[in-house]
């Protein structure tokens, strides 16, 4: 009896962790991030090639490559590197939508306008004030949002150019 049941939840526990492989799987199928398949392909090509340059660079350090195998090992890398940076903007630039590239540089070009109102209101000298007054500040550094008044970031510390 007991052999039994515990064949039975052995084959289910097999069932279980084997059902996804026995399922079918459709062909050319989109992955889920919406990402083109191409450009997946190519930014995990870029991947690998920039880890095997890392994997190089340590091997040199550790001595298990001499530096002229280095060298000749992370040219090669580098070149196919370059290729495949080039091959990915390519394809970006094939993938973009010229109607969305419009409709965000229209909406760039908004946010950059000064308010109608705010034109009517002042004369160009108080134009150019009242928008550089009511902007906010920001550290050089860190790039953390600095109060009026500040004197020294308070995030990272660093004298805040007045």
């Amino acid at each position: 009896m007991w052999f039994l049941i515990a064949l039975l939840l052995i084959l289910l526990a097999g069932a279980v962790v084997l059902w996804p492989f026995l399922r079918p799987q459709p062909v050319g199928a989109v992955p889920a991030t919406g990402e083109d398949p191409r450009l997946a392909e190519l930014y995990s090509q870029r991947d690998m090639l920039y880890q095997a340059i890392r994997d190089a660079r340590f091997d040199l350090q550790t001595g298990k490559l001499s530096q002229e195998d280095y060298d000749q090992q992370a040219a090669r890398l580098k070149q196919n590197a370059a290729a495949v940076l080039r091959q990915i903007d390519q394809l970006e630039t094939q993938l973009v939508s010229p109607k969305l590239d419009a409709e965000i540089e229209a909406e760039v070009m908004s946010a950059r306008e000064i308010p109608p109102a705010l034109k009517k209101s002042a004369s160009n000298g108080e134009v150019k004030r009242v928008t550089r007054a009511s902007t906010d500040r920001f550290c050089g550094r860190c790039g953390a949002s600095l109060r009026p008044n500040d004197v020294f970031c308070g995030k990272c510390g660093a004298p805040v150019d007045q």
